[in-house]
């Protein structure tokens, strides 16, 4: 289940706006959301995962509900209106209800609302036509601009059907203790629950949830999806399978000595719970997405075969810079036919994007979230232009006196430095000396042709300790 389109009306400081999520009639498989905090990013992948369960299964998290709606329009309903589609694969295991035959998988659009006063979701969803062919629906004929009304969603989620996969991850993405449960309740809510700070991802929980026959070949793709690409797990170089029978619960995969870090020319052999926070939280939701996809198919499913929507909030949370710099890319490799839609505040998360992938939310005059692509690619830009271009940090030293000592260093070594230079130069040493800072270099002098005279220069420094 791929987004393709996302319309928004009066959600917090979103009036009306219009996200499309497709490039030429294919799904966009990255969407990274940037922007100063309080611009909606998080609302937006709220938005996203609602309106991907349908209004009925929605009100599994209708606490939300009153953060909602934009307070600056009393009255006004809430509107999140999105269109999905699906691809040939998995075809022959995928259901559409209510759908007696297709030509082709059909195109998805749901609709979510919140009225005045109400703490309830309401909508609903339909089919839409498809331009290769005609969907036959209870007998009837659908034409292009004629959606159905039977709301497919609300079926396909309340019998969890498989291969109409979302899945969504919040900011507290912790690897879990290990746990015993025969089953999972409600599986189209429980794998978006982080998402709206609800409960813990399962994580490596799925080797004690997966029948027994999943459970080597699940812990064998996890370790395909967190070691085969450079970048995903750095300096972890092997995750051991087997001995004492392999792994056989989700105890022994993060309690037993199975991951072999490097450090320097040694190789240390730990349990996942001796790492670090950002390999747990790493490890943890790479685990809970293959555990999901796994219990979504009932079977094994290799990592290129693996489809679906994943929203992840704060993707870079508890890496360091280097990190993040090629996770993306290497996370493309690992999932090629998963659509992720994440947000961020970090610079180095983008070089693995490209200019077409990041969408910049702004306030207009008005105070309203808009939105612009990035005008750059990224990945051809340095570290302080993708600060500039996506962080409106254009500024080389973002502290003052960082810039201080800068500029007094450029303009003390420039013998032609004008009168307004070397105020300019005094007024910076000025700073530095306030906050208790030795410039380390002097003045080179000053050439006497330059226009302006001592006299002048000493009257225009001794103003500005003055002041």
């Amino acid at each position: 289940m791929y987004l393709r389109n996302l319309k928004i009306q009066n959600i917090k400081l979103i009036r009306d706006m219009v996200l499309p999520f497709s490039n030429k009639d294919a799904p966009r498989m990255w969407t990274v959301l940037v922007g100063e905090n309080g611009l909606c990013k998080t609302s937006i992948l709220q938005a996203i995962a609602l309106a991907a369960l349908g209004a009925d299964s929605a009100n599994g998290f209708q606490e939300i509900i009153p953060s909602l709606p934009d307070r600056r329009r009393k009255g006004s309903t809430v509107t999140v209106e999105a269109e999905f589609q699906f691809t040939p694969r998995h075809v022959d295991r995928r259901k559409y209800p209510g759908i007696v035959s297709e030509v082709k998988p059909p195109r998805l659009k749901s609709c979510i609302r919140i009225q005045p006063g109400w703490s309830l979701f309401q909508g609903e969803s339909s089919y839409l036509y498809v331009n290769s062919g005609e969907i036959s629906v209870a007998g009837e004929s659908l034409t292009e601009n004629s959606p159905q009304h039977q709301d497919p969603l609300k079926e396909a989620r309340g019998k969890s059907l498989p291969f109409w996969f979302v899945g969504g991850y919040g900011t507290s993405r912790t690897l879990p203790l290990p746990f015993s449960s025969d089953r999972i309740a409600t599986p189209a809510l429980e794998r978006l629950a982080s998402l709206f700070d609800r409960g813990r991802i399962v994580g490596t929980g799925f080797a004690d949830l997966l029948k027994t026959k999943l459970i080597k070949p699940y812990a064998r793709i996890l370790q395909h999806a967190l070691l085969d690409q450079d970048g995903t797990l750095p300096r972890i170089d092997r995750l051991e399978l087997r001995g004492k029978g392999g792994v056989k619960s989700a105890k022994q995969l993060v309690e037993s000595h199975r991951f072999e870090f490097r450090a320097g020319a040694e190789r240390i052999r730990v349990p996942a719970t001796w790492l670090s926070q950002g390999y747990q939280a790493t490890i943890s939701w790479i685990a809970d997405l293959i555990g999901q996809m796994f219990w979504d198919a009932e079977e094994e499913i290799d990592l290129e075969k693996m489809e679906g929507l994943v929203l992840i909030d704060e993707l870079y949370l508890h890496l360091h810079p280097l990190w993040q710099s090629g996770l993306v890319r290497a996370l493309k490799k690992t999932f090629p036919r998963i659509q992720f839609v994440i947000t961020t505040h970090s610079p180095m998360l983008l070089p693995g994007v490209e200019k077409g992938e990041i969408i910049h939310l702004k306030l207009d005059a008005g105070g309203n979230v808009v939105y612009e692509f990035g005008q750059e690619s990224p990945s051809l830009l340095t570290g302080s232009q993708i600060y500039e271009e996506f962080f409106g940090i254009a500024r080389l030293y973002p502290a003052d006196v960082g810039e201080a000592l800068y500029k007094y260093g450029y303009i003390a070594s420039n013998p032609n430095r004008s009168v307004a230079d070397e105020v300019e130069m005094q007024r910076h040493l000025s700073t530095l000396k306030q906050a208790g800072v030795e410039p380390g270099l002097d003045p080179v002098e000053r050439n006497s042709t330059v226009s302006g005279n001592d006299r002048d220069i000493n009257h225009l420094i001794s103003c500005i300790y003055e002041d």
